[in-house]
């Protein structure tokens, strides 16, 4: 078997695969620092009563729910993703958090979007372009449906920075690059952000840089490596013996507080060019 990027087949996946992914992502959308990295981006946002949010690869409608229960938001939030399994299990979140009649959820595809032109005040892609087929459409198609003078904003990870610590360097060297492979379509898209934005019509903005490191304690990091480390096996990436010597380690390692693993993120906030619409 070879590595297919887990997020890119998310529509594919079978039902214990997208209960685990629904798992990570929940956890993953209330881990403090990295809400704090979202909340950043959005203060950026625009906050009027009449604004309409479209969150691109939605999953399970973390961010939009995120948008659509801020102090005095009043506006709508549609959340769209490849996985009908992911939009039921984001309707019903979004039900269970009370916002449920500020959202809308679609099935659809980034690199092809069923709305129309200048249909949106804001495009949020959180931790999307990483995982699709082609970013430069996915962009196009995010810049399509805004409206003149409106912001994207783009967050994720420049994943070739993913690192854990491992006693044996080749070995950890081999199964971060394995982790990454199995897990990222595109993990160096973020350092070619600054030449695909014009390419797609948007101006760049402003750019913020975070690094997500876990030492001693963790919590984000470990999350990660449950999840995804035994599809490194499962992709013939990795011996199935040497993954689970490497999960053993970084159990150790937190029990022992020697635990280590970092990643750098960083947002981009684009804008379309042209008058906003008052």
């Amino acid at each position: 078997m070879s590595a297919r990027a887990v997020h890119r087949f998310s529509h594919e996946l079978d039902d214990a695969a997208i209960q685990n992914l629904i798992t990570r992502m929940e956890f993953r959308g209330k881990d403090p620092h990295f809400s704090k990295l979202r909340d950043t981006y959005l203060d950026k946002l625009p906050q009027g009563p009449a604004v309409h949010f479209l969150d691109l690869g939605c999953g399970t409608g973390v961010v939009t729910r995120a948008v659509a229960g801020r102090d005095g938001f009043a506006g709508r939030v549609t959340g769209v993703d490849q996985s009908a399994a992911l939009v039921e299990a984001a309707r019903r979140l979004a039900a269970e958090d009370g916002v449920g009649d500020q959202v809308k959820f679609d099935v659809g595809d980034a690199h092809a979007l069923d709305y129309a032109d200048e249909s949106f005040d804001a495009v949020i892609a959180h931790t999307l372009i990483s995982h699709v087929t082609e970013p430069l459409t996915v962009l196009k198609e995010a810049a399509r449906v805004l409206r003149p003078g409106s912001m994207v904003a783009i967050f994720d990870g420049d994943y070739v920075s993913l690192s854990f610590a491992c006693a044996d360097s080749a070995i950890g060297k081999a199964m971060d690059e394995a982790l990454v492979t199995n897990t990222f379509s595109n993990p160096r898209v973020m350092r070619d952000l600054p030449h695909l934005l014009p390419q797609a019509g948007l101006e760049l903005v402003e750019t913020l840089a975070h690094v997500y490191t876990e030492i001693g304690a963790g919590s984000y990091f470990p999350s990660f490596a449950e999840t995804y480390a035994p599809q490194v096996s499962r992709a013939d990436l990795m011996s199935a013996e040497r993954v689970d010597a490497w999960l053993a380690e970084q159990r150790r390692a937190l029990e022992q507080r020697t635990f280590f693993a970092t990643c750098n993120y960083y947002t981009y906030l684009a804008r379309r060019p042209g008058a906003a619409c008052t």
